[in-house]
């Protein structure tokens, strides 16, 4: 239905408290309205019991009715306030103006009625044609930022084809990487951070399955058709998008496809200076989850449209963070941690950022970093996040594996990742690390397979949680599962490195040691980290020389050199010991380990290289030590 000759859809409201709210009135109100004065509701064809709905426009004509004049003038329930609306957001071609005459009226009881059904009609009208042309619900997800919220041409609004039984939206949606139109590299954080930003807000959108970035990066820079992404993803709903930069001005083009029947639903374009960056991310957000979610709470609302932070060049500076977090090297990963403290220095209450620090500091370890200063950092900057925000969800995650790794706190690392489950049950990655802790310190094997076939099934896709889901079958000594899982990752992801480490642990478990020197041969190449290659280099010289007892010597001989220089675990160094039958060089490296804490020392119950220890005392001695079960 439409109005004024527009071409705008009219809207439809899906429950009793949407109708409710429609009047500012209870739901107890408007059911009695519908039984006593016919007020137009509908019930959904084949739905639930008791499911309703209605249109805005059905219900602003049913005020002007004798039954609705009847009802509304005299109830007696307080009216819940209706939003307020200045002359200058309806335009004047949809409301005529009253022509006041030079008299005066007198109002007996009649006209009293009368004048209250046209207050009302005209209200129930103005918020309908303000809520069609204005979008009132996504405008009023950003308070303090009305300037920012630019009214949406009728052309750029195109009507969905859900029908009532799909009232409650689309249960998956992936976000595929947006677009640089220009190619030009030092605007490639804007696009991707775009892109990662629109996951993070949709991801607060009630019973919806958002795909991870892991998932959906595979495709940046692909010319592959959408349905077919769609497909591959296992999704009902695509976004997609282009960011154009030009100078100091920005534009984004966002549409939003139905994969089932590839129908475009929605498409609009942004366009305003660099300094908007943020207003246009807030309005693309709350754009887009209104059309996948029609009826959202204000808390809701606000949760999607929340950047956190309204300064801009922190903002940017948070994307330009995350873009080099997202690259995995250890020197990306120190550039991200300067980006993230500069976003700091803009604006010291950004939690994101915090979070993000924490994110850079917890990873660091495993790319040549050094466990005993990076683990605190990422620990201070998780709780300074959480002190900013209390909703947050990912620093819990952040914390409770630091607090099992290196802390060796094992109930309070498993408290944390409880208070992350609970705040955001579908944080994969949160499942995926506490799949991967518990996994490594063994004893609750089929626990940690659930987690991980959980983690899986929010995000099949994702690269790092297959790499995990063979990890932990390979921590169970399932080394062939761990090897069909991970080669099949190797081969569909050719470029990902860990998943050739993974191989290489499953291969060793099996005494396949040919394999073994292969595969950290192609995960030195692949890693961007010279040391990993110069590792493998060493490890095969060892390995044709002298077979496997070779390679387990030159390992160690390269791994203390690098001790020398820099940080590398002697908790490594003591299964390369244990492995060659040296119990008392393993022993000492294991003491060394224990002294520096470590945080491999928590795989003690579940590295097979060390199964020659295992009969001898002082191994259930630093077992009691470090807290793990005997």
């Amino acid at each position: 239905m439409a109005q004024g000759g527009t071409n705008i859809p009219d809207r439809r409201l899906d429950s009793w408290k949407e109708i409710a709210a429609f009047f500012g009135r209870d739901e107890r109100t408007v059911r009695r309205w519908e039984k006593d004065s016919a007020l137009p509701v509908h019930r959904v064809p084949r739905g639930a019991k008791g499911r309703v709905f209605a249109f805005e426009s059905e219900l602003a004509l049913w005020l002007s009715t004798p039954q609705a004049l009847q009802s509304t003038t005299l109830e007696s329930e307080p009216q819940i306030s209706p939003p307020q609306i200045s002359p200058e957001q309806i335009s004047q071609d949809q409301i005529s103006p009253v022509q006041h005459e030079g008299k005066l009226w007198h109002f007996g009881a009649t006209g009293m009625r009368l004048g209250t059904l046209a207050v009302c009609v005209a209200l129930a009208v103005g918020i309908w044609l303000y809520r069609k042309n204005y979008r009132f619900a996504a405008y009023a997800s950003a308070p303090n930022t009305s300037r920012l919220r630019t009214p949406a041409r009728a052309e750029d609004l195109r009507p969905t084809t859900a029908g009532p039984e799909d009232a409650f939206g689309p249960d998956s949606v992936a976000v595929l990487p947006f677009t640089n139109v220009r190619g030009d590299a030092n605007t490639d954080y804007l696009s991707d951070g775009i892109t990662d930003s629109l996951i993070g807000n949709l991801a607060h959108l009630p019973q919806l399955k958002v795909r991870s970035r892991d998932s959906v990066f595979r495709y940046k820079g692909k010319d592959i058709d959408v349905q077919t992404a769609g497909s591959n993803l296992n999704v009902s709903v695509l976004v997609s998008g282009r960011v154009m930069v030009q100078r100091d001005t920005i534009e984004i083009s966002a549409e939003l496809t139905d994969v089932r029947n590839n129908t475009e639903l929605w498409g609009h374009r942004y366009a305003g200076k660099r300094a908007d960056l943020i207003s246009l991310q807030q309005q693309m957000a709350g754009d887009i989850a209104g059309k996948l979610r029609s009826t959202l709470s204000f808390a809701d609302r606000q949760q999607v449209t929340n950047q956190g932070t309204q300064d801009v060049e922190a903002y940017s500076l948070y994307l330009k963070g995350r873009y080099a977090w997202n690259n995995r090297t250890y020197n990306e990963l120190e550039k991200s941690i300067s980006y993230f403290n500069q976003a700091i220095a803009k604006d010291p209450a950004y939690a994101l950022a915090y979070s993000g620090l924490a994110d850079a500091y917890t990873v660091l370890p495993n790319y040549g970093g050094n466990q005993n200063e990076d683990f605190p950092k990422a620990n201070t900057a998780a709780r300074k996040a959480l002190e900013l925000d209390p909703a947050l969800s990912h620093p819990h995650a952040v914390l409770g594996s630091n607090e099992m790794q290196y802390d060796w706190d094992f109930a309070a690392g498993e408290a944390e990742f409880k208070k992350s489950f609970e705040l955001d049950p579908n944080d994969a990655t949160a499942h995926q690390w506490y799949a991967d802790e518990i996994g490594q310190i063994g004893g609750r094997e089929p626990e940690a397979f659930a987690e991980i076939d959980r983690a899986h099934q929010l995000d099949p896709l994702s690269p790092v949680i297959t790499r995990v889901l063979g990890g932990v079958r390979g921590s169970a000594r399932q080394f062939d599962q761990e090897i069909a899982i991970c080669g099949k990752l190797a081969n569909e992801n050719p470029t990902f490195a860990i998943a050739h480490d993974c191989l290489a642990r499953a291969y060793w478990g099996k005494r396949m040691y040919p394999q073994v020197i292969a595969e950290w041969k192609t995960m030195g190449r692949l890693s961007g980290y010279q040391v990993d290659a110069d590792f493998a280099a060493a490890a095969d010289r060892g390995f044709r020389s002298a077979g496997w007892k070779g390679a387990l010597t030159k390992s160690i001989e390269f791994r203390q050199a690098q001790r020398k220089t820099g940080y590398f675990s002697a908790f490594d160094i003591a299964a390369f010991y244990a492995d060659l039958g040296d119990k008392e060089q393993a022993f000492r490296w294991l003491d060394i380990a224990y002294q520096e804490h470590d945080w491999p020392l928590i795989t003690l119950n579940t590295q097979f290289a060390l199964d020659p220890l295992r009969s001898d005392p002082r191994f259930a001695e630093l077992q009691r030590k470090v807290g793990l079960p005997q």
